[in-house]
C-alpha cells in the first residue's frame, strides 16, 4: 500500500513544473514532468489545453513564459537534461568573445547521448566534461571560454576570430595564456596539433596588443 510521503511525491505538480519552466527559458523535458507527477499522458492534456507546446520529443515550452534572449540555447540544453553545455561558437557568441555569428546552436554532450531528433534547430558534439569544463554564465550552462576558443579553432572557426577571441578573453581577464595551452595540449586531444600554433600565434598577438612581454612553457 503507497504510504502518504509516496502518495504526495506522485501527485501531479504542475505548478511546480511551471516554476521550473520559468528558470529554464520557458522549457522542461518529460523527465521533469514524470519527477513531479506529471506522466506524458497528462503532459499531452495540458498541451492540447494550450498550457503547454511540444516544440520537440520530450520537450516541452510554457507557452506564458516571456521569451528569452536565449531561447534557441535553453531549447537545446532541456533536450539534453542540462546534461550538456553550450559550446564551441555558440559559447563562444554567449561570451562575447569574436565576431562570430553562429548559424546553429551547438551543444556538447555525454558521450552515449541518444542522438537529437530530425529537423532539431542545434547540433551535437559528444565529448567527455568534468565539472571544471563547465561554468554556469546567464543562467546557461557553457564550456569555460579557453575550451569554447580552442574548440572553436578545431572545428574552422577562422584564425582572425580566433585571434579576437584570446585578446578580448584575456584582455578581460577571462583566461590566461596557460589556461589556453592546457586546453590546446591536454592529454589525449586529438586535435591538438591542429590548434597549438594557432593559439600560440594568437596568444602572442594579444600580449602584444596589451603591451606584455610574451611568455611561453
Amino acid at each position: 500500500m503507497m504510504s502518504m510521503a509516496q502518495h504526495v511525491l506522485h501527485r501531479p505538480n504542475v505548478t511546480a513544473l511551471s516554476a521550473l519552466a520559468l528558470e529554464q527559458g520557458g522549457y522542461v523535458h518529460c523527465n521533469d514532468a514524470r519527477d513531479r507527477g506529471v506522466d506524458k499522458r497528462l503532459m499531452y492534456w495540458h498541451a492540447r489545453e494550450g498550457l503547454y507546446e511540444r516544440v520537440l520529443p520530450c520537450v516541452y515550452r510554457l507557452t506564458i513564459a516571456p521569451y528569452s534572449e536565449h531561447d534557441d540555447l535553453w531549447r537545446a540544453l532541456v533536450w539534453s537534461s542540462l546534461r550538456g553545455a553550450i559550446s564551441h561558437q555558440s559559447a563562444l557568441q554567449v561570451y562575447g568573445l569574436s565576431d562570430v555569428m553562429p548559424e546553429h546552436v551547438t551543444i556538447s554532450v555525454p558521450p552515449g547521448t541518444a542522438n537529437p531528433p530530425d529537423g532539431a534547430p542545434f547540433r551535437v558534439h559528444r565529448a567527455i566534461m568534468s565539472s571544471t569544463d563547465v561554468r554556469p554564465w546567464d543562467g546557461l550552462r557553457v564550456t569555460i571560454p579557453e575550451r569554447a576558443i580552442v574548440e572553436s579553432a578545431a572545428t574552422g572557426t577562422g584564425p582572425e576570430q580566433i585571434e579576437l577571441a584570446v585578446y578580448q578573453a584575456i584582455a578581460r581577464a577571462l583566461v590566461g595564456p596557460e589556461d589556453l595551452r592546457g586546453i590546446a595540449n591536454r592529454p589525449g586531444y586529438r586535435h591538438r596539433r591542429t590548434v597549438i600554433s594557432l593559439i600560440e600565434g594568437a596568444i602572442a598577438d594579444a600580449e602584444s596588443r596589451l603591451g606584455r612581454s610574451p611568455r611561453h612553457t
